[in-house]
């Protein structure tokens, strides 16, 4: 799951359930960055927490020379589960696009929060005349 794929997915299935409720576009975007992030932080996190070094991280006993395994970093936000070996090789369990996704649908939300405060701080204000 290291390509982009699975980011187009989730986002397809995301839309396909904010498209199901048929409501305005702000309420969408919150739904579908909601859902969208949601999806993605519980994938990420389920990739860090059963991430076992000991199988995921093996020892390259058949290279000349022989190259062993150093440490394992992990983090669960953001998202990171990354194997080092001694020769400076890295390997990262938790795939590219999804810190990316997560961060984009954090901001989304965000903006679309903001957005929707603004607009009934306004609506407020004209039907209550100071």
């Amino acid at each position: 799951m290291q390509s982009w794929v699975p980011a187009v997915l989730f986002l397809g299935f995301c839309l396909a359930f904010a498209r199901a409720k048929k409501s305005r576009s702000l309420v969408g975007l919150v739904k579908t960055s909601t859902a969208t992030g949601t999806l993605t932080l519980l994938v990420g996190w389920f990739k860090v927490v059963f991430a076992f070094p000991s199988s995921a991280c093996p020892d390259f006993r058949n290279r000349r020379p022989t190259v062993n395994f150093d440490h394992y970093e992990s983090s669960y936000f953001p998202l990171r589960a990354t194997c080092h070996w001694d020769n400076g090789e890295q390997k990262a369990l938790v795939g590219a696009w999804m810190n990316p996704l997560l961060f984009t649908c954090i901001a989304v939300l965000t903006c679309c929060l903001v957005t929707m405060a603004v607009l009934a701080h306004r609506r407020y204000r004209k039907g209550h005349p100071r």
